[in-house]
C-alpha cells in the first residue's frame, strides 16, 4: 500500500501534505512518528513521520459497494475473492441487480471502473490490482455465452472465408472474443472504429 514520509514541525502539518500527494481522504490515513530531531535549545525541532492508510484498499472497495446497497435501501450480500493481484467481487441484490447491471451492462462497466479507481488509489504502481465486478453472476454467464459465440463464429469464418463484424460489444466483451480466438490458426480478430461505435472484426487468415 501507499506510504509517505515527511519531515515536519508537527503531526498536524503532515496530514494535508499526505492528502494532497496520496489522494486519500484524511479519515482513511494514520500518522506515525518514526524519528524526532531536536533543535538547538529546543528551537527548530523536526519530526520525521510516516503516513499510510488505516484500511486496505480492497476493503475500501467493499465498503463502497456496501454504501451503494445501503444508500438504495437494498438488502444484499457481497462475495469477495482475492487471488494474487486479481480482486473479484460478486454483488447479489435481488431485484436491484437489473439496475446495477444496466442496459448492455453499462452500469456494471461504470461501477467496475469506479471500483478499480477506488481500490488502486491505495496502492503504488507496482502493486496495482486487477479488479473485476459481477452482479448476480451476470458477467460469468455473459462470458460463457461470448466464448461459445466466438467459437461458433470462428468456425463460420474459417469455413466460409468471409469476415464477420460484431457491433454492440463493450471493450471487456471484445477482449473475451479476442482472447478466445487468439490461438486459432485460420482466423484473426481486431477492433476498428471509435467509441461508442467501435466494433470487432473476425477475419480469415
Amino acid at each position: 500500500m501507499k506510504s509517505r514520509k515527511y519531515e515536519v514541525k508537527s503531526i498536524d502539518e503532515a496530514m494535508p501534505l499526505a492528502v494532497a500527494e496520496m489522494g486519500i481522504a484524511e479519515e482513511d490515513l494514520s500518522v506515525e512518528v518514526i524519528n524526532e530531531k531536536k533543535g538547538f535549545l529546543g528551537i527548530g525541532s523536526k519530526l520525521e513521520v510516516e503516513v499510510k492508510p488505516k484500511i486496505d484498499g480492497i476493503e475500501k472497495g467493499k465498503e463502497y459497494l456496501q454504501m451503494i446497497l445501503k444508500t438504495n435501501k437494498v438488502d444484499g450480500f457481497i462475495e469477495k475473492r482475492v487471488r494474487e493481484e486479481v480482486v473479484e467481487f460478486n454483488l447479489e441484490a435481488g431485484k436491484f441487480n437489473g439496475v446495477l447491471i444496466g442496459k448492455n451492462a453499462k452500469h456494471l462497466q461504470a461501477l467496475q471502473m469506479l471500483l478499480n479507481m477506488i481500490i488502486n488509489n491505495f496502492y503504488e504502481e507496482d502493486e496495482q490490482k486487477i479488479v473485476k465486478l459481477d452482479v448476480g453472476g451476470y458477467r460469468q454467464r455473459r462470458d460463457r455465452n461470448l466464448e461459445r459465440m466466438a467459437v461458433e463464429l470462428g468456425k463460420q469464418v474459417a469455413k466460409t472465408k468471409q469476415e464477420i463484424k460484431l457491433d454492440n460489444l463493450n471493450s471487456y466483451e471484445r477482449k473475451i472474443i479476442h482472447t478466445k480466438l487468439a490461438s486459432w490458426k485460420d482466423v484473426k480478430t481486431f477492433s476498428e472504429g471509435e467509441e461508442p461505435n467501435r466494433h470487432l472484426v473476425i477475419q480469415p487468415k
